[in-house]
């Protein structure tokens, strides 16, 4: 067995790796959009989207022999696995060849069929599959398991591949302070990672650069949410955060109920959480009494233009909370929202007097050319509260990992050397 590391080594973003068995059993590990162009700027919008001998071009696709079906008839390779549901991680997957299988977790195909719905036009992997939960998948010479992990995106994996007495270990993104941190402390004693000859593991958090990923733990992050919804009875706190993040909702959920709030969710939101309501009993759902769900024109009809007109009544019915009710009685609630470009409408409403904005993702993103919220605050003499916990290992984590696992060899990815 071999491996190469296609891109990530020294980027974060992009992640690809190469593994093939003697065989010649060819598996890629992620297939990601970078985050960032070669001069460090931002895409346009969707370019992960492009056609893809555009992006082939443009160098964003990598040129892959036996990977695209623009330049193949028969795919050199027998299998994507895709660690999580963010895009630098699975966004040009959809470019292979429509003959290789994607494999992925059931939380991450549940993202995936959600953003079919909301992303119509989209374009998704043809053949997707569910990786076996904590279980050995054949591919070939190549045995792959896919091991949860903690992360901020949902039922995310790590990957053991193993052939002809050797392991390797691909570690996706992971880390060991979120609300499934147990996850990380599982990887440190399993069994089945003893004798590794390789560990690819994400650095982020050692990058020189790394920056904005926050408070230590996600109870950090409900914490000061509950202590400025405290110091603001009267005004609607407004938190930014992914929809994709399931601790941050929990985080807000709890929040809200521990300075006697009404969590408020938009439909989008509302959708994720009911796909991914089978992962845990903790998630918050549009059907609990403490949760109201702020409805939005296109997102209604993106649901019932995929006949889930049923869906849409079934949330009108027992959670719908209006527009102008947030802003009659800002005090009473505590919104998980989304930092796009519909959502300063109602800031306007409820008015800059009665609300607290807080940013719960990583401060790169407030850097970026386009940013609707950072520039709605700034625009309106808003502080903008950074509240947040990254999705990545901290320094002193990675190190007990490299530790207890003691791999033949550890290779850095997921990072910028400086």
């Amino acid at each position: 067995m071999n491996y190469e590391i296609l891109r990530g080594r020294d980027q974060i973003g992009g992640s690809c790796v190469k593994v093939t068995g003697d065989d010649g059993t060819r598996i890629l590990l992620d297939v990601g959009m970078p985050l960032y162009d070669e001069e460090h700027g931002d895409f346009p919008f969707g370019m992960h989207q492009r056609p893809t001998q555009e992006l082939l071009d443009k160098g964003v696709l990598l040129d892959i022999p036996g990977l695209y079906a623009a330049n193949t008839d028969e795919p050199a390779f027998d299998a994507i696995i895709v660690t999580h549901s963010h895009l630098d991680h699975y966004g040009l997957a959809h470019h292979a060849h429509p003959a290789i299988p994607v494999y992925a977790s059931a939380g991450t195909l549940a993202i995936l069929e959600v953003n079919r719905i909301f992303q119509g036009e989209a374009a998704q992997p043809a053949v997707l599959r569910p990786l076996p939960e904590d279980a050995p998948l054949p591919i070939g010479s190549l045995m792959v398991t896919g091991i949860p992990v903690d992360h901020s995106a949902p039922d995310s994996r790590a990957v053991l591949v193993e052939a002809d007495g050797q392991k390797l270990l691909y570690s996706g993104d992971l880390r060991a302070h979120g609300r499934t941190g147990y996850r990380f402390e599982n990887l440190l004693k399993d069994e089945r990672l003893q004798g590794l000859d390789w560990l690819i593991l994400e650095n982020t958090t050692r990058s020189p650069s790394a920056s904005g990923h926050g408070y230590a733990r996600e109870d950090d992050v409900e914490n000061e949410l509950v202590g400025l919804a405290t110091a603001n009875p009267d005004k609607l706190i407004a938190v930014m955060a992914s929809a994709q993040n399931l601790d941050r909702v929990v985080s807000c959920h709890h929040a809200a109920k521990r300075t006697g709030r009404l969590l408020v969710i938009d439909v989008y939101q509302a959708y994720v959480l009911m796909k991914l309501k089978g992962l845990s009993d903790a998630i918050p759902q549009y059907t609990w009494d403490d949760v109201r769900v702020v409805f939005t024109h296109s997102q209604r009809e993106k649901l019932v233009e995929h006949g889930l007109l049923d869906v849409v009544n079934a949330i009108a019915r027992v959670a719908h909370v209006k527009s102008g009710e947030l802003a009659a009685e800002p005090g009473r609630y505590l919104m998980d929202g989304r930092a796009n470009s519909k959502i300063p409408k109602l800031f306007e409403l409820v008015g800059r007097d009665h609300l607290e904005l807080v940013w719960s993702m990583w401060g790169g993103y407030l850097k970026r050319d386009y940013s609707p919220v950072r520039d709605w605050a700034q625009a309106n003499g808003l502080t903008l509260h950074r509240i947040h916990s990254g999705g990545h290992a901290w320094p002193e984590d990675l190190d007990r990992l490299e530790a207890a696992l003691h791999p033949g060899k550890i290779e850095a990815v997921h990072w910028e050397k400086g």
